[in-house]
């Protein structure tokens, strides 16, 4: 009888043991979203590296304030889109990580005059606050901004893509006198307060349930704040 007992206390702690593991780890990646591996990785969210950048194309000063991907808006400051596989989630999918982060970003070279020395000092603070889509097509957006976990560089071969709110000033003052153009540069990101780098600008209304911006002292990648939400483009 003894026996009979020690055996089924066995049977059922065995199958507790093997069944704790793969509870654990589903509750923790519930529970602690991370950029590590699982299931959906594959965002590239590096806190500095080389970029290229452009210009967005909607005149009015609204599409800076009131762009709708991470849910709030903004009553002045630079701001900027990056493409969705730094951005952290994917075309109505809510905020990404990438949400209120700052980023020092200066341009190093303009393709299209190669010959051109860029003058010294060049280099402004963005926080980002919208999603550069990895449309369909074939169109200098999608060839900027449509990096995929299958191709994860863009027609520069840079894994990251900033599009400057051309309204907000960004942009001249990103490079001065020039029409907005592809360029290519270097971006870290850097502290929102606090630094000579720091972003100058104010945060508005919320305006979406889902909203998220990092807070000012977020640590930086590959450390969350917002979190990434879903998976990247395949």
């Amino acid at each position: 009888m003894k026996s009979a007992l020690a055996l089924v206390a066995f049977v059922s702690l065995s199958a507790l043991v093997v069944a704790s593991p793969h509870d654990i780890v589903h509750q923790h990646r519930d529970a602690a979203p991370t950029n590590s591996a699982d299931t959906c990785s594959g965002w590239v969210q590096k806190f500095r590296g080389k970029a290229t950048f452009t210009a967005s194309n909607n005149s009015s000063l609204d599409y800076c304030k009131q762009a709708p991907a991470c849910g709030q808006y903004f009553t002045s400051g630079f701001t900027a889109a990056v493409n969705e596989l730094a951005f952290g989630a994917q075309l109505n999918n809510g905020p990404g990580d990438a949400c209120g982060r700052c980023f020092y970003v200066k341009p190093q070279w303009d393709p299209s005059e190669p010959d051109f020395k860029l003058p010294p000092g060049l280099g402004i603070t963005v926080m980002v606050n919208n999603l550069c889509t990895n449309s369909s097509g074939s169109t200098p957006q999608t060839n900027l901004c449509g990096q995929t976990v299958s191709d994860r560089l863009n027609s520069f071969d840079k894994y990251m893509h900033f599009e400057l709110c051309t309204p907000s000033g960004a942009w001249d003052a990103f490079y001065p006198g020039k029409q907005p153009r592809t360029m290519v540069g270097k971006y870290q990101e850097v502290p929102c307060t606090g630094s000579t780098t720091a972003w100058k600008g104010g945060q508005g209304t919320i305006f979406a349930e889902d909203s998220c911006m990092a807070p000012v002292n977020a640590p930086r990648w590959p450390k969350t704040a917002c979190g990434n939400k879903g998976c990247p483009p395949p």
